[in-house]
């Protein structure tokens, strides 16, 4: 597959048309990676409960979860520069009324805007660039959110450090939202395109019924399952490795670092080299990546597990959600893509959410060490619904 040019056309307009789709991605990333560093400081100023962070996280991922899977018939009527206008507003809305709340009870209310806004930013971005640009710029694309989730705890420092309070850094991540969105208001026109241009196996019509709902069943099976490993991966790691491994402290959290390294830095490789292979194969690729990494977590010795298996998984992970938005025209149609890529977002926010914590419950029972064989398990499930999607596409393409 080559890919020529992932910044098309030439011109200030067209920089404008390629760069708004990344910014969004660096404002969506702020919130989440910010929200973890600010939350001690959030429950001390109003006087949360201890389990705050989790009815707030849990307001957050419904309002997620609600905005994802309505994107599809949203864009379908109004269009997806109405749909991105829309959710540039609840977010920035939400987030000026997370630095504005005075009590406890306003943060989940600002967090179900905040995450409504989120979802609806989040589905259909990927689902226009899924549609209108290649492999690559996908890649960029959720390398601009890892950006933006490393520098969210920053603007936390920052914004203590110089207010003395966590309220500037959300402030200033409104401030964000909305001049993005008043952007994608004067540049309506960049996001009524109907298909891209790049050299890729052709459109296909939309699924006929039990076809379509096998396709998406699949999909949304695999970003459900790809997105709690990587939480899981991500949240539970470093618990393994000290608790469990009886790694010292610092060991342990540079190998954390080094997996969310690996999860922006897989991202910046597909960016730069995607074009280089069919998305199919790489995600034949990743999938085995994945598989053999949470084995040598789970089997080998620590430092080969901290030091080598979870960098390499956490690249493997980095490519399963971009690799499978680009592959959607192709397995559904162009006309479902909107619906498909909404209800697969859903998927994934519902599985980063469920899979780590149903991960803690069987952890408390059965002691930290059952992480490895959590994460074999889940590369296994991912591996089988990869294989069956796989050929389900490949025989349904030789159908037509």
């Amino acid at each position: 597959m080559i890919e020529p040019n992932i910044w098309r056309p030439s011109g200030s307009g067209a920089w404008a048309s390629a760069t708004t789709p990344l910014i969004l991605f660096i404002a969506l990333g702020l919130p989440a990676g910010a929200i973890g560093v600010a939350w001690p400081h959030m429950r001390a100023s109003l006087g949360a409960p201890l389990a705050g962070l989790g009815l707030l996280l849990a307001a957050w991922t419904l309002a997620y979860f609600l905005a994802s899977t309505s994107s599809g018939p949203g864009t379908a009527s109004f269009g997806t520069s109405v749909l991105l206008l829309t959710g540039c507003i609840l977010a920035g809305g939400g987030a000026l009324g997370l630095s504005l709340s005075t009590r406890w009870w306003m943060i989940p209310l600002a967090a179900v805007t905040l995450g409504g806004g989120s979802g609806f930013i989040d589905a259909a971005v990927n689902a226009h660039v899924s549609l209108n640009r290649g492999v690559r710029y996908m890649g960029w694309l959720h390398a601009a959110w890892a950006v933006g989730a490393a520098v969210g705890p920053q603007a936390i420092v920052v914004s203590l450090a110089a207010t003395g309070s966590w309220r500037a850094a959300f402030a200033a991540m409104a401030a964000t939202f909305l001049a993005i969105g008043l952007v994608v208001g004067a540049r309506r026109s960049d996001w009524a395109h109907a298909a891209s241009s790049d050299p890729r196996p052709p459109p296909t019509s939309p699924s006929p019924g039990s076809q379509y709902r096998r396709a998406l069943l699949l999909l949304a099976g695999l970003f459900l399952v790809g997105a709690g490993l990587e939480a899981t991966a991500g949240d539970w790691s470093y618990t393994q490795l000290t608790a469990g491994r009886s790694m010292p402290a610092d060991l342990a959290s540079w190998s954390s670092s080094l997996f969310w390294a690996g999860l922006a830095g897989g991202r910046a490789g597909l960016g730069l080299f995607g074009n280089r292979a069919r998305p199919t194969r790489l995600l034949d690729a990743s999938v085995a990546l994945a598989m053999l990494a949470s084995l040598a977590f789970w089997l080998g010795p620590p430092l080969v597990a901290a030091f080598l298996a979870l960098p390499a998984l956490g690249i493997a992970v980095s490519l399963i959600f971009p690799l499978l938005l680009s592959l959607t025209p192709e397995r559904v149609g162009s006309a479902m893509t909107p619906h498909t890529v909404g209800y697969g977002l859903a998927a994934g926010n519902l599985g980063a959410g469920a899979i780590p914590a149903l991960t803690g419950l069987v952890l408390q029972s059965a002691g930290v060490l059952g992480l490895g064989p959590i994460l074999a398990l889940l590369t296994v499930a991912m591996a089988a619904l990869h294989a069956v999607s796989r050929f389900s596409g490949s025989a349904r393409r030789q159908s037509l």
